[in-house]
């Protein structure tokens, strides 16, 4: 009778074991892997007056609820045979529970250098803008304008020198959009302030921005299909 007890309790453990093997969900949690991260690559094609001069690169990664994003911008505006103009930009920045945690940049703008690096620490965040520390909000958040987030942040540093910038967010609704040929709708948001711009998103995705650059033309970031 104890050698039959026996084996049903041994039995019992095979099972439950099998269990746990088959259907992972049953194990601890903190034993089972953690997701594989999924990312997302947006390239946008930069255009001045209708002639290409640069490109965009926006990489999304999410994990968990963790969300790092990675840009890379370069323009080179040519008049002449001539190179009149180089932008070269590239960024970090982390969100965490949808709350913005950190960013850090390079920027060499015409020749002129950036750095600029921001840590949330308690209530604020710490901010190093070219070697000079200051503090902002936790509501500040970076201009760097890949999500919608601006909307209900309209207080914001400047991506590339880390300067504070102020907007006013417009919401024109759903306006037709064409989008490499085919006709959708597209969300048209306007901010104006320390910066103008319009953007177009189909959902959270930012299919264009438009601006003004500083000669009056006409500068366009439109996502490749």
């Amino acid at each position: 009778m104890r050698k039959k007890r026996f084996m049903l309790g041994k039995l019992t453990v095979l099972l439950g074991l099998t269990a746990l093997m088959i259907d992972p969900a049953l194990a601890d949690p903190a034993l089972l892997p953690a997701p594989a991260p999924t990312t997302i690559r947006n390239v946008f094609d930069i255009t001045r007056d209708g002639n290409k001069i640069g490109t965009d690169i926006v990489e999304i990664e999410k994990q968990g609820d963790t969300t790092n994003v990675k840009f890379t911008t370069e323009i080179s505006v040519v008049i002449m045979f001539v190179e009149a103009y180089r932008y070269e930009h590239s960024g970090l920045e982390t969100w965490t529970g949808g709350q913005f945690t950190s960013f850090k940049s390079q920027t060499n703008d015409g020749g002129t250098k950036h750095n600029v690096v921001a840590t949330l620490v308690g209530d604020k965040i710490n901010l190093m803008s070219d070697g000079k520390r200051s503090e902002v909000p936790r509501t500040v958040v970076p201009a760097s304008l890949w999500n919608k987030a601006f909307i209900d942040h309209p207080a914001l540093f400047d991506a590339e020198t880390g300067a504070p910038i102020s907007i006013q967010v417009k919401d024109m609704g759903d306006e037709p959009f064409v989008f490499h040929g085919a006709k959708i709708k597209a969300r048209h948001y306007k901010i104006t302030g320390d910066i103008e711009r319009d953007f177009w998103f189909d959902g959270d995705k930012l299919l264009r921005m438009k601006m003004l650059g500083s000669d009056h033309s006409t500068i366009v970031s439109e996502l490749q299909p």
